[in-house]
């Protein structure tokens, strides 16, 4: 009985099966998939935000450390903060995408970096406020143009999640530029 069962049960199966022999396997009419193979516009974009945290994650450290008030402190300990989160999330998106992110600073940033190891006090701040506020500014804008112009929907999905905290920090940073 257990044997005979079995049988039909087997049977059943490449019946059903042979049917599906029949289904199309051309994917010729199928769109490719975008994130499989991101633009230029996207991988610039993903380059381009992955070294500004980079750079912003550093200058955040200094300026815990080195801030003259409690304000550019502060906004040294949220640049960490925020940018560290979104690193994760851009590393983490290339490394889906295939995607590889520079490994350094630029030199316009290592150079930004050294002038903050080497001011000192109110000078400190003033090229802080200075230095982050131009990087935002730069990044709110390739933020705004990946959003309109990518074509990986991964990628456009990052940009929308990691423009409110770049306002956000723009709006800490002439805040901060006022006093």
């Amino acid at each position: 009985m257990r044997t005979r069962l079995t049988m039909l049960l087997a049977t059943a199966a490449v019946v059903a099966l042979s049917g599906c022999g029949g289904a199309p396997t051309n994917t010729a009419g199928l769109a490719p998939r975008t994130d499989a193979q991101p633009s230029e516009q996207d991988r610039t974009w993903m380059a381009t935000i992955h070294q500004g945290n980079l750079a912003e994650i550093a200058a955040g450290r200094l300026a815990e450390k080195k801030g003259a008030t409690d304000q550019v402190k502060s906004i040294g300990r949220m640049l960490v903060d925020d940018h560290t989160q979104l690193d994760q999330k851009v590393t983490q998106t290339a490394s889906q995408l295939g995607i590889q992110l520079p490994t350094s600073l630029t030199a316009a940033q290592g150079a930004m970096v050294k002038r903050l190891q080497e001011a000192k006090g109110k000078d400190f701040d003033k090229e802080f406020v200075a230095s982050m506020t131009k990087a935002h500014k730069e990044a709110i804008e390739a933020t705004k143009q990946e959003i309109s112009k990518g074509s990986s929907p991964a990628v456009v999905a990052l940009a929308k999640v990691a423009s409110p905290p770049l306002v956000e920090h723009l709006k800490a940073l002439k805040k901060a530029e006022s006093y």
